[in-house]
């Protein structure tokens, strides 16, 4: 790595660069924070070393100059000074780590590594990102931790044009737009990608679009008709929601994965087809499995490598960017700090397509060009004012009964909101499940609008 070392003691400096020097690293040693800004804008270094306490300009002013100026550059800070100011300060003015003197070079070297393994990473995302719009593939969008594990999950797999693929998430979190970015990025990209939604078709139906029929298999049947397992040849279909499947069309699909070869309805040969196989489910198999309600080899087959989708409450840093990536050419919105707080607090239930849908009524509704938390569905407010049981929030209130009403609605929400998710929105099974009657349910699943397409 190319490091610029900003320390105004000369022994230190010169210790630091030996050691930096021994692990392979270009170092230019500097004893001045204005030096150092003048190096960074006449270079590109990956990364910056710099003490807090320097004559003439000081790591954190630094660090301020930096981002004023726009060089993002990953910072380490160190200093002798371990007070807690300075470490706040340092990363509220995004530095990338923090250190104390004296130096424990090992977890110098460890932090550095660290580093080195994140810009490698984004590097790579870019790369990803810039190959999905080559294939006008919908942009993944965001740069939390689980989303940049997830981008690097997609490179990795899409190099395996065979291994089969089990995708995770709940509704709304995007399962489709991986499994086409994994195609998109594979050998079998110039193939054809064909989805089915396994929950959306009855059993009958489903045997016929998955593997056809021929002219008279059954009344109706007036012409030959090809499955999308055979539409699909040297490509990829995914297969989503799979977990709904019947038993009778698990075994179908299984001896689909193990021989390579199906038999269409209405004809005595089989056919065989080279298919990748990409499966989505918003349930747990494994937990399927020990009910019963789904087969373990079948699980094996298509179980090879998962990724799991972080549901949109997980990575509420995203917010803001999916905001600016659902307003791109359309009629721009200005989100202040107040209303993105509120957005960033609330659960979510319909992950990124709830929050698009959101986005796309505050375009057509709202008047002016700023979108205050007063602009913001009660729901939305009501929401995020207890996300996470929020009781600061509460304490604010004087009212105790005010207070009381608002956190036992915010219980329910969240409550029976999770427990209708887990239970695949089954009203009778979320009933029982928790204790509750099935008319009682109803009414609240009514006043929180819990089956709406946004929350589910």
């Amino acid at each position: 790595m190319k490091i610029i070392l900003a320390e105004d003691d000369p022994i230190m400096r010169s210790g630091i660069e030996t050691f930096l020097k021994s692990q392979g690293h270009q170092v230019e040693a500097v004893g001045t924070g204005n030096a150092a800004l003048q190096r960074c804008r006449e270079t590109v270094p990956d990364l910056i070393l710099s003490d807090v306490k320097m004559p003439e300009m000081d790591g954190l002013s630094l660090l301020a100059k930096l981002q004023e100026e726009g060089i993002s550059l990953p910072v380490i800070i160190m200093t002798a000074f371990a007070t807690v100011e300075d470490a706040v300060l340092a990363m509220k003015n995004v530095a990338e780590d923090y250190l104390t003197k004296p130096l424990d070079l090992e977890e110098l070297k460890i932090r550095i590594q660290k580093i080195q393994q994140k810009i490698s990473l984004l590097k790579e995302n870019r790369e990803l990102k810039k190959r999905l719009r080559a294939w006008e593939i919908p942009e993944i969008v965001g740069v939390s931790k689980p989303i940049r594990e997830v981008l690097k999950k997609i490179s990795s797999v899409a190099k395996d044009a065979d291994v089969a693929v089990m995708i995770y998430g709940e509704s709304g979190t995007g399962k489709e737009l991986v499994a086409r970015s994994i195609h998109a990025l594979g050998e079998r990209s110039q193939r054809p990608f064909l989805a089915v939604n396994c929950a959306a078709i009855p059993d009958d139906l489903l045997e016929s679009e998955l593997f056809g029929y021929r002219k008279g298999a059954f009344t109706g049947a007036y012409r030959d008709k090809d499955g999308v397992f055979q539409e699909a040849d040297g490509g990829t279909l995914f297969l989503d929601e799979v977990s709904e499947m019947s038993p009778r069309m698990q075994a179908k699909l299984l001896r689909v994965l193990q021989e390579g070869q199906f038999q269409v309805l209405g004809s005595p040969s089989q056919i065989r087809v080279d298919v990748r196989i990409i499966g989505a489910s918003n349930r747990d198999l494994k937990q399927m499995i020990e009910t019963g309600n789904f087969r373990e080899d079948l699980y094996y087959r298509l179980n090879v490598v998962e990724i799991l989708l972080p549901p949109l409450r997980k990575r509420p840093e995203d917010i803001p960017l999916l905001i600016e990536h659902f307003l791109n050419g359309r009629r721009t919105l200005i989100f202040p700090e107040a209303t993105l707080e509120v957005l960033q607090k609330y659960p979510w239930q319909g992950n990124v397509r709830e929050l698009e849908n959101l986005v796309r009524m505050l375009q057509a509704t709202t008047e002016g060009d700023t979108v205050h938390p007063e602009h913001l569905p009660e729901k939305i407010v009501a929401g995020a004012s207890l996300s996470a049981l929020n009781w600061k929030e509460l304490w604010k209130k004087k009212d105790f009964q005010a207070a009381l009403h608002q956190a036992i609605e915010n219980f329910e929400r969240e409550f029976l909101g999770h427990h209708l998710k887990k239970n695949n929105l089954n009203i009778s099974q979320t009933a029982t499940a928790i204790n509750l009657s099935r008319v009682s349910l109803y009414k609240k699943i009514k006043q929180y609008d819990l089956l709406s397409d946004d929350s589910q």
